[in-house]
């Protein structure tokens, strides 16, 4: 129930309070922003708008370590649309982290709390290379896999 005021008389200014009731019994059309009439939106679709612009559920959280000093691919992580991974040097690398794709690693993780942002579909895309076996990266972000 909503309550509207409205004047009493024009005269003397004074308001009184009207009680309007209703009952909406089903929405056929809703205007967009141009005035157009459109169907209203269902549950499949603001599922669908939801899942699209909501935060996805979980996280995943992985370290990945070299079996030797040549190029290696990372694992094969989904990362969801519009979510930013982090790949993370790890504090107990003995060495430095080349990060890159499959031909040329080339971006340097050197010490703790550097980092590289990889705003990619896959964490497979990207290959670390190390100067010592064992050395490794973290890989974050959101959404659990």
């Amino acid at each position: 129930m909503d309550t509207l005021s409205a004047p009493c008389c024009f005269a003397c200014g004074a308001f009184y309070d009207t009680l309007t009731t209703g009952k909406v019994e089903r929405i056929n059309v809703v205007q967009d922003g141009n005035g157009d009439d459109q169907p209203p939106s269902n549950e499949q679709r603001q599922k669908k708008i939801q899942k699209a612009v909501g935060n996805p559920s979980g996280a995943t959280i992985r370290t990945y370590t070299t079996g030797g000093t040549d190029a290696e691919q990372l694992p094969d992580l989904s990362i969801p649309d519009g979510v930013t991974a982090l790949v993370v040097y790890l504090p107990a690398n003995g060495g430095d982290v080349f990060l890159g794709d499959a031909d040329d690693q080339f971006i340097p993780l050197t010490d703790a709390g550097h980092a590289f942002e990889w705003d990619g579909a896959t964490t497979a895309d990207l290959h670390i290379r190390t100067n010592t076996a064992g050395d490794g990266v973290g890989i974050i972000f959101e959404g659990a896999q």
